[in-house]
């Protein structure tokens, strides 16, 4: 799918439809990070278990795999700003359900709704953010809209924690349903111009036969698998390395952050050429990263260090990866997206349940080694993505 534009924006606009999308995709990560660091104290007004408030995680990325395979193929036909700005308000909806919810399965199925909303709008934002980008600037865009996550996990998370000692974890979703419809608002009025091209309805299988997609795909899902398992464990391995308390491991997931966002306004300035060569270069690099924390772990500075440049070299991976396949995907961006959201969400449920059995027995060097192990047949998959 190529988007049209009915008249040339102007550099202001274009700002603005960075901007717009950059915070989409903050909404996106701050709705699925924020309710980690709160469970307690949304148990507690709940009048229910920490497991039971935590299988609202589950349901909003089981819903945002559905829904992304469902509803993402809309914005190769629909207009870019009323897709995007719909969602998001969609999303505010279901943030301020979240925040009356009476009881868990009320808090389940707000999220759930949270994730039907996600399964079209983060799709739908990596691929507008391609399809805007003038030519061959498509990754310095990525890398700018990317940055995003960087920041829900820098700043909406500790905002979180302390809006909800303050205020009551009820306010944190109040909050985030009005950021959401603001950014839903600026998402109709700065993408109104924009428009899908394609007049059919691009099924996802009928996307996952596009050349080369089924192989970026794989290399998504190890890639996804690696992060999201390694993640999960990253904490309790700093912890378990240095004895610091929460607080302390909290700087340890700063530097990743700092590191992903970094990294992605340097490819804003660079503006790197994605090729299958610079793809590969990264992966492996990326290889390298994960089997090193065995000596990385032997002191919190090298720690530090090697936290941030792994969020730099995730950045540079998601963003070559998220390019490859929307330049693959001509005529069906959005569906492509919606494959690669599942895709996302899969390995979201996969990372964790492979890595606990290893850091059970072994530890987080040994989650690591697995994390490598993956990354590395990404790797040799990504060769035959042509």
């Amino acid at each position: 799918m190529i988007y049209q534009e009915n008249m040339i924006p102007s550099n202001p606009v274009r700002h603005l439809q960075v901007a717009a999308l950059l915070a989409a995709v903050l909404l996106v990560g701050s709705n699925a990070f924020v309710l980690s660091p709160i469970l307690s104290e949304v148990a507690q007004g709940l009048a229910s278990e920490p497991f039971r408030i935590a299988w609202a995680i589950s349901a909003f990325g089981a819903a945002t795999a559905v829904s992304a395979l469902t509803f993402a193929g809309v914005i190769d036909r629909m207009p870019a700003g009323r897709v995007l700005g719909g969602a998001a308000l969609l999303l505010a909806l279901a943030q301020g359900a979240s925040a009356i919810s009476g009881n868990w399965v009320q808090l389940c199925l707000s999220q759930a709704m949270a994730g039907v909303a996600v399964g079209i709008l983060l799709p739908g934002t990596y691929a507008t953010a391609a399809a805007t980008a003038p030519a061959g600037r498509e990754a310095a865009r990525l890398g700018l809209v990317l940055t995003g996550w960087a920041l829900s996990l820098v700043l909406a998370v500790p905002l979180a924690a302390l809006v909800a000692g303050q205020f009551g974890w009820r306010m944190v979703y109040i909050l985030l349903a009005a950021l959401s419809t603001v950014v839903g608002l600026g998402l109709f009025l700065s993408l109104r111009g924009v428009l899908g091209e394609s007049v059919m309805r691009v099924s996802p299988w009928r996307a996952l036969r596009l050349p080369g997609i089924g192989p970026l795909l794989v290399v998504m899902f190890t890639f996804m698998t690696a992060f999201y398992g390694s993640y999960a464990f990253f904490g309790e391995g700093i912890r378990a390395a240095f004895g610091l308390s929460v607080q302390g491991v909290g700087l340890f997931v700063l530097a990743y952050g700092l590191g992903f966002g970094l990294a992605g306004l340097g490819l804003g300035l660079i503006a790197p050429t994605i090729t299958r060569g610079y793809l590969l270069l990264v992966l492996l690099g990326i290889t390298t990263s994960y089997a090193g924390w065995g000596h990385a772990l032997t002191a919190p500075v090298t720690a530090f260090i090697a936290a941030m440049i792994w969020g730099i070299l995730n950045q540079l991976g998601l963003n070559a990866l998220v390019v490859s396949l929307t330049r693959r995907a001509t005529g069906a961006r959005g569906a492509v997206m919606g494959l690669n959201s599942a895709v996302t969400y899969a390995a979201v449920f996969a990372g964790p349940v492979i890595m606990g059995p290893v850091h059970a027995s072994a530890g987080f060097v040994a989650v690591s080694g697995v994390a490598a192990v993956l990354i590395l047949a990404g790797a040799l998959v990504s060769r035959k993505a042509g």
